[in-house]
């Protein structure tokens, strides 16, 4: 059976919220059915409403049997909402909700406000401002 998660949150950049990462756990130990990581998508800081589209068109073109697509928000969303707001980006509804029409989709709204710093962003953000840092030293000695 082919399965794809989606996890998308709206946290600033350099941070996920909490509940992102307990998905994540979840989905990828025993009682959350064990998924393997390559079969996981996250968008910690939000998503624009034309990539998440193109992912989960790719996914139908792909015949995935089953998609979870659980969306993290930092507000609640109300039944009458006409769309959510994912890192400032503003994604309708009705494109999540189209993409269920055909039953392998399943959708998880929830409201986590707690922020974490994201440790593996800011290591890559200190690596790579040290290779910059380095370049430039390197460049002024030439």
């Amino acid at each position: 059976m082919t399965r794809y998660a989606i996890l998308c949150g709206s946290a600033p950049d350099g941070f996920t919220q909490k509940k992102i990462n307990e998905m994540h756990d979840f989905l990828t130990s025993d009682a959350g059915g064990f998924w393997a990581e390559k079969d996981i998508v996250i968008f910690p800081n939000g998503v624009t409403e034309a990539m998440l589209s193109f992912v989960l068109e790719r996914l139908k073109a792909d015949k995935t049997e089953q998609i979870l697509l659980y969306i993290c928000t930092l507000s609640p969303v109300a039944d009458d909402d006409k769309s959510v707001w994912l890192g400032g980006e503003e994604v309708r509804k009705s494109v999540i909700e189209a993409f269920c029409a055909n039953g392998c989709g399943q959708v998880i709204y929830d409201c986590g406000g707690e922020l974490v710093r994201n440790e593996k962003i800011e290591l890559e953000k200190e690596v790579f401002e040290n290779k910059i840092t380095s370049l430039s030293f390197e460049r002024e000695g030439e």
